[in-house]
């Protein structure tokens, strides 16, 4: 990808409605394949999305002087963004930072049209404090990001959270450096169902 590297009441209410498909019941890699796509409307998606991430994402908020990345995955069909922990947490902390909102507010985007995106939160940790811990600090941070949207009233029908602890570090947790890279959110948005539909038909519309 060029460029990068490779409310209201009323939406408050839609926030608290049924997932649609047992959604809830998909792990993280069956969430990411959980829509599959042909290959005319594969090629398509990827033209789209690697144009969403070079002119919405990565010219605003993501970038390397915020220690931020927009990245493509699944064969370029899946946009990638990792966020610093502590760009959204105080150390040890799990309440979202007021001055984060600016790093999550450009992702209410992917929210407003149900299942145009299946938007995944990803929440890691580097090898610090015990297994408990590393768990218990994942699992709280990653619901208070899911939280935060609630609040901001976004439909969160096709938002999942998950936690990981220090399951799938970026890189070996020998230095202050490379932990801090391991402490990280990944936000994947996954094309969904709409974005399916539209793409069959030749064309996007977002």
């Amino acid at each position: 990808m060029a460029g990068l590297l490779s409310v209201s009441q009323a939406g408050a209410a839609q926030s608290v409605l049924p997932r649609i498909d047992a959604l809830d019941e998909l792990s993280f890699s069956e969430m990411i394949n959980s829509v599959e796509l042909d290959a005319k409307s594969a090629d398509l998606i990827r033209k789209f999305q690697e144009k969403e991430g070079r002119t919405r994402l990565y010219n605003k908020e993501y970038n390397s002087r915020n220690s931020s990345m927009v990245e493509t995955y699944r064969n370029k069909e899946v946009l990638l963004v990792t966020i610093p922990a502590s760009k959204l947490f105080a150390p040890n902390e799990v309440e979202v930072r007021k001055d984060a909102a600016h790093l999550l507010a450009p992702l209410k985007r992917y929210l407003k049209e149900p299942d145009m995106y299946r938007v995944l939160l990803v929440m890691h940790t580097d090898n610090t404090g015990s297994e408990k811990y590393r768990e218990h600090i994942t699992e709280e941070r990653s619901t208070a990001l899911f939280d935060w949207f609630v609040d901001e009233g976004c439909d969160t029908r096709y938002l999942f959270s998950y936690a990981y602890s220090d399951d799938m570090p970026l890189e070996e947790n020998n230095s202050l450096e490379n932990r801090e890279k391991n402490r990280r959110l990944e936000v994947y948005l996954v094309p969904g169902k709409k974005m399916l539909e539209q793409a069959k038909k030749g064309r996007i519309v977002f």
